[in-house]
């Protein structure tokens, strides 16, 4: 008797209506359907009964009509205590109309049943209608499942009905289905349809009513420019395993999600992998082969035609057919029946798989498992197959190519299954715990997990599925025996909302029982259910990220209306090809997930999804714009390396090897736009399989193109005449993505498709990959032979903490050994262990001794013994090896007994993985064997220890782990006794984090402000990184100027912390100048350029001073001060708010289309006023000219951009004499008013201007910084002119910025020819004509020309900019 008494399945239960009946308790939730196609209607349900002396069984019966049959397929799946659990998978009625029906069920014990009826139940089968179909929502891409849907509401469906059942024209290549999600109808689409109008409905044959629907894909894209490359083997014959036909499609326009399919393949969907420089995506995906040969086509549709391409593949599985199979059984203490299996193959290819099949499952043995002896030319096959003596109810065949072996057994009883509790856990990679109590005689073996979708049925007869395989090394049992006991076991899941579940369990004597689960049926489904209105908010640390060349991390902060959700939700990512799954923290009333975010990945959206622990997830798709993280990429980079040519040498016939030292060799050139990292190429020999491995270096690191050679060294004294062909070849970008080719191994996909990127896909010339080689004949060789074999210990307990065996052997080496022998451990199931860290130690010259050490994996072996093998001894030309049978045979021991005890609540336990660990600490997640009724802490070498928040004997689960950036140890304590130490090394946390600190950050507005890449900008009475230490006075240099200083003490007073403090008249950072009272100047009408001309001298000398201010430009720069967009103003709308007030209005469009307004307010003082701007006041000299700048809300590239005003200043003199004329320029800051000034000098008269390092951010007072522009954009300085462009540095805001220069003239006590860097003319200077000025004014205008000019090249050559101000430049000098 086997029978499973409990299974925990980690999901809580829910139902909609509950009906209680003579203490029946029944939970159902059919709903009608409308007939399908074949006059049935099928319910895809579940059942819930309970009843205090338990269900045994359920029998249906109908009630009428007579006509209307009930046909009912009830899959048992499991009991919680008194509720057994069924799914109507199968539940249908024939025929439309009303039907009633009810069941009994038969409570009690099999030997003593009760029928308990329940009360009648109303279902409708109802015949098809026409309906109306109305859009609720966008569609919106499913990354998970590749489809796409959108949210409907059906106009025509009757209450309390199921959504009808969908066909189209063609369903192999195109289908749809309506689905109930989250309370609303989805309508979700898969394939390509030959055109996308007809959606249609069968019903008896005889109706069928057609429906328009809108397409998610936009009409007016067009491929005709689109390149499909297919990279198929010659005449479509697969040469080797690896030979799958490639499709590579390159497309432009750039569509992210293309309308694109692939019939007849398990990978339907090309796969996003690259752009080009163009601005091309490029798709890729393989083809896995289903059948010996089949037809498949790629179909790319854009609705002005239907591409497709067919090819018709030819599928070679390249197995080995051994012939001449012999099986010996015999017996091997009161436990173990051996077969012994002897068959020969020929001429096979270089360390090909040998296909078999063992009790029903087939699988492979790798080389050199089982190669007994001989070369590829011919060899013996031999290895051992074991099983129990107990061959209860068991027919158990052993195939190996056409020979079969049968082992038969007595009958007993059938097992039953009994559920009877269920627990929840959850892990960092959205893991089910299953929790199984069993009981059978002859000991549990092993597990078998099935995944599918719907609709793909999970059967017996279901091969194109294959199962997730648990042993005995997989799951643990925490308590019991083999024969009685509870187990657990972890299912790593995919994030889907349709997966099916089938777990089979087997005894040793492979009699099994089956368990169906499926979310679908609502056998899954959660009180925790987790949809879109769960959600108040999404937001980032950071948002539209710059990814191109660079990483970092993030955080995704989910607000849920400030309440903790009653399950840990989990984000899933995907940026690359690996599933990512991180779990959420609960800080501050929201949830906070760190994400890892790779360099060039696909720019726009990034894509997630939110997980609940019953598998309903939420697609980053199916949210609003405002809950999106941005991504910015120039480039697309998801694929590994590539070889993009090859030669080999020699290039033509056969190398004959007549040295010591011949070499043969390979040159590849290796390109990857990330940059190279690292990889290797294996080449083996064709009849010996000797291996030679090379590892590949760049001769620069992360190189992104470069050629390197490999180069094997044969000798004509050892060597063996065979082709050398590359077999193997592995290499990895700077990120760690990799292009994988082997010439014998099947590509390693999961259920979610990764693609498998030949790195040598692109060389067309198969013959480059091998070389023949011919070596001197009439040598003899003296083979390697084993001379000696022992083990300790000889018996194990597999659920001990101490599980080491130490191998020593002796083999006369002979002429030489080329590989060493390999040590393999099976079970019964056929699984092995290989033990590779071999100590070599030379006796003398012919003979060496070997030491190995394996630690055997809990539980392996179970429940029968561990048989030892000796394979994989190369010596020249041939290779050895030994079965268990064959060493049994020399007299060499052969067998480790096992024996199992389950961890005792006094034990440590055992850790043997751990998930990722940030640097920043948190959680973290423990795997290995654990007491999990144990109450042991975590042990970390920082010293300190934690309890555990969760456990099972699988997986623990710690939180509040301190931060470190150097790897640390843990281990477990339990009492006075530890486990193991495990080493952690923390994945340090790159964030784009901002650098200011302080609580508030830098203090707050009054006391500083923040920029991310450079830190906190204190306000001037403030200090420290965070902006929060009050300044200090302190002995310091004085900042006070002039000579004499300050003017001397009628035109001021000095100050060491804050500079001169001038007395009225006097201004300036020294008080030596005072300011020159000019009429009001004419507001242009055009621009806001304003012109300042001092008409009369104003200290009766021969020369004036003009000035002219304008608005040059606006641009974006990054961090690096990378100008990424420039906008200049072509028109102006002027407004006149008085006679001393006009305003300017404009706006910028960037790339995207949108418009930011921008005005431009100039204001005259005539007389001396106090004004107040930002927090501060500041006194306005009369005449002066103030400008107030408003930009309104600007769309940032990324939040580490930031924009530069570009507003330019010249200043001229006017002079009708031969006097000298000097001119000088000045740049700095003054301490007392905050802010930066440039003075242009002019003999002894200047244009003064001011730009406060503050401004209205978002109207709040921030700092901001000026910088001067002259030696980028190459401003005028000679006698008579002087000129300056600043550039006004605005940090990133959400809404708008005011910003607040002023300008006036000045007289100066001191003329610019005392200062040093003067520059000074005898030549006589002629005034300004008043065409002159214009032109001045219109240069101005071709300034914002030319930088526009320049931005745009500076993204292709940025040292064009100066020759184009230069440009504008000469022709201000022509103008004197």
């Amino acid at each position: 008797m086997y029978k499973i008494n409990n299974i925990y399945l980690l999901l809580c239960l829910s139902f909609i209506y509950k009906i209680v009946l003579s203490d029946l308790n029944v939970n159902i939730d059919f709903k009608n359907q409308y007939a399908y196609r074949d006059n049935k209607c099928y319910f895809e349900k579940s059942l819930v009964v309970s009843h205090p002396d338990s269900v045994y069984d359920i029998e249906w019966y109908t009630v009428e009509p007579k006509n209307i049959s009930l046909f009912v397929n009830l899959q048992f799946l499991y009991q919680i205590n008194y509720t057994t659990i069924y799914s109507t998978e199968r539940f249908g009625i024939n025929g439309t109309g009303e039907l009633y029906f009810y069941f009994n069920a038969l409570t009690g014990n099999y030997s003593n049943l009760t029928s308990v009826r329940s009360q009648n139940f109303f279902l409708r089968c109802l015949p098809l209608k026409e309906f109306r179909f109305e859009p609720i929502s966008e569609y919106f891409y499913n990354f998970n499942d590749l489809k796409y849907s959108v949210y409907i509401n059906i106009i025509g469906i009757d209450d309390n009905t199921d959504p009808p059942w969908l066909i189209t024209e063609n369903p192999l290549k195109f289908w749809m289905e309506i689905s109930n999600d989250f309370g609303k109808f989805k309508l979700t689409m898969w394939g390509v349809p030959d055109n996308f109008t007809p959606l249609l409905f069968f019903y008896d044959e005889s109706k069928l009513f057609k429906y328009n629907i809108t397409s998610p894909y936009k009409d007016n894209i067009s491929y005709k420019d689109s390149i499909i490359d297919r990279k198929s083997p010659d005449d479509y014959q697969m040469i080797h395993k690896f030979d799958y036909p490639q499709y590579w499609i390159k497309l432009k326009p750039q569509e992210r999600y293309p309308y694109l399919f692939l019939t007849n393949s398990k990978f339907p969907s090309p796969k996003l992998v690259s752009s080009d420089d163009d601005g091309s995506y490029n798709y890729f995906t393989d083809l896995r082969p289903i059948e010996p040969q089949y037809y498949t086509s790629l179909f790319l549709q854009n609705y002005t035609n239907l591409f497709n391409i067919s090819d018709n593949y030819k599928y070679n599985s390249f197995g080995i057919y051994l012939n001449g199979g012999k099986f010996e059984e015999s017996l091997e203490s009161n436990r173990n029946k051996l077969i012994h299996v002897e068959c020969t193959g020929y001429n096979v290819s270089n360390r090909v798989e040998i296909q078999y099949s063992w009790g029903g499952t087939l699988s492979f043995f790798l080389f050199p498992f089982g190669y007994g002896g001989g070369n590829n030319s011919e060899f013996k096959f031999d290895i051992t197959v074991f099983t129990t003596t107990n061959l209860s109810n068991l027919r158990l065949y052993f195939t190996i190519g056409k020979d079969w072996y049968l082992l038969e057994g007595y009958s007993v009883g059938e097992p039953k299954f009994i559920v009877e509790s269920s627990d929840s856990f959850s892990s960092d990679s959205n893991t089910i715990l299953f929790r199984l109590n069993y009981s059978t005689p002859n000991g549990i073996s092993k597990l078998y997990l099935y995944l599918a979708r719907w609709p793909n049925v999970v059967d017996e007869e279901t091969q194109s599925l294959q199962p997730i395989k648990y042993t005995s090394k997989d799951f643990s049992i925490i308590s019991g025996d083999l024969q009685n006991g509870v187990l657990e076991f972890l299912y790593h899941n995919q994030a889907s909302r349709d997966l099916i579940f089938k777990i089979i369990c087997f005894d040793v004597n492979l009699k099994s029982e089956t368990l169906f689960f499926s979310n679908r049926y609502n056998t899954f489904p959660s009180k925790n259910d987790f949809n879109p209105q769960s959600i108040s908010n999404i937001t980032f640390l950071f948002n539209d990220v710059n990814l191109t060349n660079d990483f970092g991390y993030n955080i995704m902060y989910l607000e849920t209306y400030n309440v903790k959700l009653p399950f840990e939700p989990c984000l899933q990512i995907k940026p690359q090809w690996d599933n990512i799954t991180i779990y959420g923290e609960w800080v501050n009333s929201r949830y906070e997930f760190k994400i890892f975010m790779p360099p060039n990945i696909i720019p726009g959206a990034f894509e997630y999804s939110l997980n609940s622990p019953s598998l309903n997830y939420i697609l980053n798709t199916e949210l609003p714009d405002e809950f999106q993280l941005n991504v910015i990429s120039d480039r697309i980079d998801l694929m590994g390396p590539i070889v993009t040519t090859m030669h080999k040498d020699p290039s033509f016939g056969v190398a004959f090897i007549d040295n010591e030292n011949y070499n043969i060799s390979w040159t590849f050139t290796i390109k990857d736009y990330n940059g190279f990292n690292n990889g290797y190429v294996v080449v083996i020999g064709s009849i010996d399989n000797i291996l030679y491995n090379v590892s590949i270096i760049s001769p620069i690191e992360f190189s992104k193109e470069f050629t390197y050679q490999i180069n094997i060294t044969l000798n004509n004294n050892t060597c063996t005449s065979q082709t050398y062909s590359i077999s193997e070849m592995v290499l990895y970008d700077r990120y760690g993505l990799n292009s994988t080719f082997f010439v014998n191994r099947d590509p390693d996909y999961s259920l979610d498709y990764t693609p498998k990127i030949n790195p040598l896909y692109s060389i067309e010339n198969k013959s480059l990959f091998s070389i023949e080689t011919e070596c001197p004949i009439g040598r003899s060789f003296i083979q390697p032979e084993i001379k000696s074999f022992d083990f300790e210990p000889k018996s194990i307990n597999v659920g001990s903490l101490n599980r080491d065996v130490t191998f020593t052997y002796g083999i006369s080496i002979g002429s030489g050994i080329k590989e060493y022998p390999i040590i393999y451990l099976t079970s019964t199931n056929l699984q092995t262990l290989k033990c590779i860290d071999v100590i070599t130690t030379q006796i003398n010259s012919t003979f060496n001794q070997y030491k190995c050490t394996l630690t055997i994996p809990y539980g392996f072996g179970l429940p029968q013994d561990i048989f030892v093998n000796l394979y994989g001894l190369i010596g020249f030309g041939a290779y050895f090896g030994f079965s268990s049978i064959k060493l049994r045979d020399k007299g060499y021991p052969f067998l480790i007994e096992t024996s199992f005890t389950v961890l005792d609540s006094q034990s440590p336990g055992l850790i043997t993985s751990t998930s990722p660990v940030s640097s920043e600490g948190s959680s973290f997640y423990i795997y290995g064997r654990f007491p999990p009724d144990a109450d042991f802490t975590v042990e970390f070498s920082q010293g300190y220890s934690l309890t555990p928040s969760a456990k099972s004997g699988l997986i623990i689960k710690v939180d509040g782990v301190k931060p470190s950036n150097d790897p640390y140890t843990i281990s477990i304590k339990n009492g006075y006794s530890k486990s193991n130490i495990f080493t952690i090394t923390p994945i340090k946390i790159k964030y784009f984090r901002s650098k200011c600190i302080g609580t508030p950050v830098c203090g707050g507005p009054t006391h500083g402000t923040c920029n991310d890449l450079s830190g906190c900008i204190c306000n001037w009475q403030w200090e420290g990184e965070d902006c929060n230490s009050k300044v200090i006075s302190k002995p310091q240099p004085s900042k006070c100027k002039g000579t004499p200083i300050c003017g001397g003490t009628n035109h001021g007073t000095c100050d060491d912390l804050l500079g001169c403090i001038c007395n009225s008249p006097w201004v300036g950072v020294d008080c030596n100048s005072k300011v020159i009272i000019v009429p009001q100047p004419e507001f242009n009408t055009t621009s806001p350029t304003i012109v300042l001309n001092e008409t009369t001298s104003s200290d009766n000398s021969e020369t004036n001073i003009e000035a002219l201010i304008n608005i040059v430009a606006i641009r974006e720069i990054d961090y690096n001060n990378k100008v990424l967009h420039i906008f200049t103003f072509d028109k102006w709308i002027y407004n006149s708010n008085n006679s001393k007030l006009s305003t300017y209005s404009s706006n910028i469009i960037n790339k995207n289309g949108l418009t930011t307004p921008i005005s431009v307010s100039i204001e005259y003082f005539e007389n001396e006023r106090t004004i107040e701007f930002a927090g501060q006041q500041f006194n306005m000299k009369p005449s002066s000219i103030k400008y107030t700048i408003y930009i309104d809300q600007y769309p940032f590239s990324t939040k580490l951009n930031q924009l530069q005003l570009i507003i330019s200043a010249t200043a001229k003199i006017n002079s009708d004499s031969n006097s000298n004329s000097c001119s000088n320029k000045e740049f700095d800051n003054t301490t007392s008013e905050s802010s930066d000034y440039v003075k242009l000098s002019l003999s002894s008269k200047s244009l003064y201007g001011r730009f406060i390092r503050r401004a209205l951010v978002d109207s709040v007072p921030l700092s901001i910084s000026n910088e001067l522009l002259d030696k980028s954009l190459g401003a005028i300085s000679d006698s008579h002119t002087s000129q300056s462009f600043i550039g006004i540095n605005i940090p990133i805001y959400n809404k708008n910025v005011i910003i607040d220069p002023d300008f006036s003239l000045l007289l100066n006590s001191n003329p610019s020819t005392t200062n040093y860097n003067s520059i000074c003319s005898q030549k006589p200077s002629s005034g300004l004509s008043k065409a002159k000025l214009a032109g001045i004014i219109i240069s101005c205008c071709a300034v914002a020309i030319a930088i526009t000019v320049a931005t745009v090249v500076t993204i292709k050559k940025k040292r064009n900019l100066k020759k184009e101000i230069k440009v504008f430049n000469n022709k201000l000098i022509a103008m004197k």
